[in-house]
């Protein structure tokens, strides 16, 4: 008997304890997950979308008619406080991390790389050509 109680509370622990890689892994998926998302908003709704990942914030942003960026209203959201973007390169040249990346109806993208560290962990999200997103956590 206790050596199952023993057992139970070390699998509790893992998953109420997560490691910095885990929750490195975690943060620069869901960072993916968001962009992909605007990548889709592009394709779908026929419209030039972009991402900000100004001011510590995540922000979607839609082209609109006087070609000014538009927030999309309610695709905003603050980042963890323990992510850091460390850079941004778009089309292979070092961007400033407040430029909008930008995504086309086309389907077609322009490679990028967004390097992150969460809790000190370093990861990334890449985008191609092709228009795929990936994650690339530790």
């Amino acid at each position: 008997m206790v050596a199952i109680a023993g057992i139970v509370l070390a699998v509790a622990a893992v998953n109420l304890f997560p490691t910095d890689a885990e929750v490195a892994r975690r943060e620069t998926t869901l960072l993916a997950l968001d962009i992909e998302s605007a990548r889709d908003d592009a394709w779908f709704g026929g419209r030039p979308t972009g991402v900000s990942l100004a001011g510590g914030r995540l922000s979607v942003l839609r082209l609109a008619a006087d070609r000014s960026w538009a927030p999309v209203p309610g695709r905003g959201r603050a980042l963890p406080e323990a992510m850091r973007v460390a850079g941004l390169a778009i089309d292979g040249r070092e961007a400033d991390p407040r430029e909008v990346l930008v995504f086309l109806p086309d389907g077609l993208g322009v490679p990028f790389r967004v390097s992150l560290t969460v809790r000190g962990v370093a990861g990334a999200i890449e985008g191609d050509a092709a228009g795929a997103v990936r994650s690339l956590a530790p």
